[in-house]
């Protein structure tokens, strides 16, 4: 659990994968990023296991059924709504919410233009769960930005200077272990936009 803090600005990070994600609330008192609280985030319904993957059908293949599809994202957005509901409540008991959401992606992708079906399903995949996550953060009444984690570094270093992954990484003490590459990336994200990165 985190600590309740004055902060003059808050957000959640949120490090997107398949079926869940790893999501770090961060506060800024004066410039000083502060961990407060982290949470996993489930996108998917355990007791139905193709929820985590809907647009494979099988291995590197991809799910044609349109009826299958329909019935598994509509699991992945209750689910994130949910989760992320539950995560916003756990943040409240730091004695304030966050302002802003900022999610981190692997890729942002148009489907369409894939031509492999394994590659295809993929980024379907993260194409529903980036926006099963921003339809749950519209629905909370918060901002949402994106951020592909292969620009996350040098949008991090040109906003915050060159140590912030450092700082970020020793930011690990206090939340304790695992404090690993996706929570990383989810600190540094919400620390972004505390800092005004989504302006």
């Amino acid at each position: 659990m985190g600590r309740a803090i004055h902060a003059a600005a808050s957000a959640l990070g949120i490090r997107v994968k398949s079926g869940w994600a790893s999501a770090v609330f961060v506060g800024l008192n004066a410039e000083t990023p502060i961990y407060l609280h982290r949470h996993r985030l489930l996108l998917s319904d355990p007791d139905v296991p193709q929820s985590s993957q809907p647009y494979h059908r099988g291995f590197g293949s991809l799910q044609q059924d349109r009826d299958v599809i329909r019935r598994l994202t509509r699991i992945v957005h209750t689910a994130a709504r949910r989760s992320l509901q539950a995560a916003l409540t756990e943040c409240a008991t730091m004695g304030h919410g966050p302002q802003t959401i900022a999610l981190v992606v692997g890729s942002t992708i148009d489907p369409l233009t894939v031509g492999n079906e394994h590659i295809r399903a993929h980024a379907y995949e993260a194409r529903l769960f980036r926006e099963s996550l921003e339809r749950a953060a519209s629905a909370a009444h918060l901002s949402c930005v994106v951020y592909r984690e292969r620009d996350l570094s040098a949008i991090a270093a040109k906003a915050l200077g060159p140590v912030a992954s450092s700082v970020v990484a020793a930011m690990g003490q206090t939340a304790g272990r695992p404090w690993r590459a996706d929570e990383k990336l989810a600190a540094l994200a919400a620390w972004v936009v505390c800092d005004g990165g989504n302006q």
